[in-house]
């Protein structure tokens, strides 16, 4: 949860819902919340809160927003939620989490609403000074571009969850595992410097800037003691937005320190801190269960004993991607690698099968996804998809694999627990929540006959045992506010999670006597338990060095240390920001005023206009002046305005729409522009009587240009397994209307007839009307990734696209393009041998100056890749192959100062081969082309801005026709 907007990338229409939906909305003092049919009192609720926090929320920020439209979606099965001003709004995906190291013990749409609404202070307060007037100039794009590269991310959102720690019992600041990664890495002597902590890294596990942000700004507030520090930083930050490094000047004002100098204080700090709470503890004695071949970092949770010492559990980490793996002794084997996960903390497995949730998306539309439960039957060795169309999380095994226990959210927000039938995936039976609390973590007793599942209410987080025969809900502990999590019935014992000391462990409750006590004491860390089939060893993960480890220690409860009954989790590391902003029971107080409820019309409130003035595409070959419209819910987008061209260094007028709400999408464009292109120089004889002349001249052609262009497209997500798949059709009708065109060398058309040999520029539309058709068809399959690799280990795409002249005008032509890329793993881990194969077929008719044979023909630029380092001539047909080998050389997080900061370089080796041929009046011609050559390419980061650019160069030796190429490479901004 968190921020939207980048600096450089426009928000586009992407984000639509199905158009069945009936949408409604409720207008507050402050708030217009937008809501789907179905969803009103949680929208009631919405309001109100919003309205409450406004101001407490807001006074360390210096500024209460002006009203902004909040959309809540309930059509979504993804736990989501984020702020953005391209167009000004917040969205809240209404899908609460089973994880309980995410969520915590709030209510999810509460945690939404604290966090998110911090965002909205925080860009009322950006739009100060420099950054104003580029408000006033550019709209939302200016305020968005200057408040996010004057503050680092890390504060947008570490300031966010300073804040939800706060005003919430249960925020992100007081959850250990929350910070886990950081405090392994400063405990275990990887204290990396500020580049490398907040841009990360490929050579190590860095957690993200939500951590990175919150130690800082907590970190800065308890220093000084003052709960306005950063917003002072901020204000001078943004107000001086066009300076360099604005933001570690601002610091170094209001504190003393540069950023670097802060990062580094608070890392010494917190290392003080935890490594002081290390030397109270006597820790537990275990025995490793995996072996570790590798010092990348690597995850294996979820313990299970399967048979003997065979342990299944869930791999993952920087260079590897989600499997279930069986270890036995010192062998691993993947036995499963499942798709888009929805990470809800726990998996389970009983009598040979496996159970666990994953995403599913509607293919149109991207904000309708779904959660279903996924199985693997261990000795058919079969998957099998249980659910479909479903929004269930967090799912349980029964001891007979015959019944699947889970967590059910309606899309009206209600909570339940449903039973589904292994073997048909039918819901067998469905336990009624009268008062919606928030059901968690479901697990069967070893009998079968009850579910222990974790329940939070407005008071705390409770224990419960549910009967399956009889529904009767037995509560066993109220845990009040300990954040407890992945509970496991074993005999008289429930074991669980726990932060209770501080740090993450493994606790016990005795349901006979309501005792509890400490199984674990963990360094840094002691998670989900399971128990041997003999009852006498424990298995659970212990994290490490390099990731979260499987051990093993005797099940013995004799040893076992009774917990207070009063004992309380330590709040040092948090407890100022309470104390600061003073209102810690800010949600228990929420007002219940009813907010009359409307039909929001999506047709009046089409336009949207959030930017006007000047802004730049990502490939900063445009500057472009004008309006940009979006509404609210994404279905429709507009740009009006005037385009200048850098690289032609002409003008046009452009005015374009795209409809998004229906299945497909429309897209319509009119411009209006004048052209140039320079061809560059161009040598040529002149014949005179008898004296040939040779010439060499640059050649440019300029004309006018009118552009009508209409169609749709239909981008379909298929993606459902571990395999990312994505189909998108798309068909356009264009109409190019040319005037005044002329060449600079002797005034004419596309053809220079006194030339020898003649040019005929056939991809010109010269003085007339083109009419075109457009088809294009592009579809992938490619097997997920991890952080390290630069390609899929697996993967195919084509590309196909249709030209076409078939409804008259001035000008005729056809082509036809296919592309398919296979990809395949290389000699070693990370490296990737690729390839593609390409044809395209083209119509292009020779000139004949005595009949005017051609002079109406028209071939279509180019659509297929060509031999690196050569230049290709058109032909009738062509066909290009490439084999490439690309991998990693190394991972230096080298920085130069504040400006650049190299993650990787990677190279890719190529051999390209093309081959040309045209038969025109039945003069044959061929030509074959080859060319080898490596590229070099440099993973960075400029002026500490988290987006990732790659820059590089290319070397290209042709081998026929001969030549060589050096190539500077410049790639694109990855956010």
């Amino acid at each position: 949860i968190g921020l939207w907007d980048t600096a450089l990338a426009q928000q586009s229409a992407v984000l639509q819902n199905n158009p069945a939906l009936k949408w409604y909305q409720l207008n507050t003092p402050h708030f217009k919340v937008i809501y789907p049919k179905g969803f009103e009192t949680q929208a009631n609720r919405m309001a109100n809160t919003l309205e409450h926090i406004r101001e407490p929320e807001s006074r360390t920020m210096g500024e209460m927003p002006s009203k902004i439209s909040i959309v809540l979606q309930n059509q979504s099965a993804i736990s989501n939620g984020f702020v953005s001003v391209l167009p000004r709004r917040s969205e809240f995906y209404a899908m609460p989490s089973q994880n309980y190291n995410f969520q915590g013990n709030n209510d999810w749409l509460d945690l939404l609403a604290t966090h998110e609404y911090r965002h909205m202070a925080q860009y009322q307060h950006a739009n100060r000074g420099f950054t104003k007037l580029l408000f006033y100039l550019f709209g939302n794009n200016g305020l968005s571009a200057l408040s996010y590269v004057s503050a680092p991310a890390w504060f947008w959102e570490g300031d966010a969850v300073a804040v939800e720690t706060a005003f919430t019992s249960s925020g992100r600041g007081r959850i250990p595992h929350f910070d886990l990664l950081f405090k392994t890495n400063l405990l275990e002597g990887r204290e990396f410097n500020y580049h490398k902590q907040y841009l990360r890294s490929y050579k190590h596990n860095i957690p993200d800037h939500y951590v990175l942000g919150y130690h800082m700004v907590s970190y800065l507030r308890r220093r000084t003691g003052d709960p306005e520090i950063w917003e002072n930083i901020s204000s001078r930050a943004w107000s001086n937005s066009i300076l360099p490094f604005t933001f570690s000047n601002a610091i170094k004002k209001e504190s003393g320190l540069y950023v670097k100098e802060l990062y580094r204080a608070m890392a010494d700090s917190l290392k003080k801190d935890w490594t002081a709470q290390l030397d109270t503890l006597q820790l537990s004695e275990y025995t490793a269960v995996n072996k570790r071949n590798t010092k990348a970092y690597i995850d294996y949770r979820y313990p299970f004993q399967i048979k003997g010492d065979s342990i299944l559990v869930m791999k993952s980490g920087i260079g590897e991607i989600e499997q279930f793996v069986l270890m036995t002794g010192e062998k691993q084997k993947r036995i499963f690698t499942p798709g888009p996960i929805n990470n809800t903390g726990m998996i389970s497995y009983a009598n040979q099968r496996l159970v666990w949730n994953e995403y599913r998306f509607d293919p149109r539309f991207p904000v309708h996804t779904y959660s279903v439960v996924m199985a693997y039957d261990l000795k058919t060795r079969l998957p099998k998809q249980l659910t479909r169309n479903s929004r269930y999380a967090g799912a349980a095994i029964s001891p007979d694999g015959a019944r699947v226990a889970t967590v059910e959210t309606r899309n009206d927000y209600q909570t339940n627990l449903v039973v589904l039938d292994y073997a048909s995936g039918d819901v067998i039976k469905r336990f009624e929540n009268p008062n919606n609390d928030f059901i968690s973590m479901p697990r069967w007793n070893e009998s079968g006959t009850e579910i222990i599942a974790l329940i939070l209410d407005r008071n705390g987080k409770k224990l419960a045992s549910i009967n399956f025969e009889t529904n009767e809900v037995n509560m066993l502990y109220d845990f009040g506010e300990e954040n407890i999590g992945y509970p496991v019935p074993y005999k008289n014992f429930v074991l669980y999670n726990s932060p209770l000391s501080g740090i993450d462990n493994i606790y016990a409750l005795d349901r006979n006597t309501g005792v509890r006590y400490q199984i674990t004491t963990s360094r840094l860390g002691a998670y989900n338990p399971s128990v041997s089939d003999d009852g006498l060893t424990l298995f659970y993960n212990d994290q490490q060095r390099d990731g979260m480890d499987v051990v093993k220690t005797s099940f013995n409860p004799a040893v076992w240390k009774q917990v207070p009954m009063k004992a309380k989790q330590p709040d040092k590391l948090f407890q100022h920001l309470v104390e600061q902003e003073g209102r810690p029971t800010l949600l228990d107080s929420v007002p219940s005023k009813i907010y009359p409820a409307r039909r929001y019309s999506q047709l009046k409130n089409m336009f949207n206009i959030y930017s006007w003035g000047a802004y730049a595409y990502n490939d900063l070959a445009q500057v472009n002046v004008g309006i940009s419209s979006q509404d609210v819910l994404s279905t429709t987008a507009l740009n009006v305005g005037y385009v200048y061209d850098l690289n032609e260094r002409t003008s046009s007028w452009k005015a374009g729409i795209s409809y998004q709400k229906f299945f497909p999408i429309i897209d319509f464009q009119v411009a209006k522009s004048d052209r140039l292109s320079d061809q560059g120089n161009l040598t040529y004889r002149v014949i005179n009587g008898t004296d040939t002349t040779r010439v060499t001249e640059n050649l440019t052609f300029k004309w006018n240009e009118s552009t009508l262009e209409s169609g749709i497209r239909i981008p379909l997500n298929t993606t459902s397994s571990r395999y990312q798949s994505n189909v998108t059709f798309s068909n356009y009708v264009g109409y190019t209307r040319i005037n005044e065109f002329e060449n600079s060398i002797d005034g004419g058309g596309r053809l220079l007839p006194t030339a020898r040999p003649q040019y005929f520029f056939r991809d010109f539309a010269d003085q007339g009307t083109l009419i075109y058709n457009r088809f294009s068809l592009s579809a992938y399959r490619l097997l997920k990734q991890s952080r390290r690799d630069i390609n899929s280990k697996w993967g195919q795409a084509i590309f196909i696209n249709l030209y076409g002249t078939p409804y008259g005008g001035d000008y005729e032509g056809a082509q036809f393009s296919f592309q398919g890329r296979m990809f395949f793993p290389g000699l070693f881990k990370h490296h990737s041998l690729w390839g593609y194969y390409a044809y395209q077929s083209s119509e292009i008719v020779d000139l004949f100056l005595s009949t005017g044979q051609g002079l109406n023909s028209y071939t279509f630029r180019n659509s297929i890749p060509l031999p690196r380092g050569q230049s290709v001539s058109r032909f009738e047909n062509f066909y290009s192959m490439s084999a490439n080998y690309t991998l990693p050389l190394w991972y230096p997080d080298i920085s130069v100062g504040p400006l650049l900061n190299l993650q990787r370089i990677r190279a890719n080796l190529f051999f390209d081969y093309g081959f040309g041929s045209r038969n025109v009046n039945q003069d044959f011609t061929q030509q074959a082309y080859t060319s080898t050559g490596a590229e070099v390419t440099f993973d960075i980061n400029v002026f500490r801005l988290l987006p990732q650019f790659d820059i590089g160069f290319r070397y290209s030796y042709g081998i026929s026709p001969s030549t060589t190429r050096f190539e500077l490479l410049i790639g694109s901004l990855n956010f």
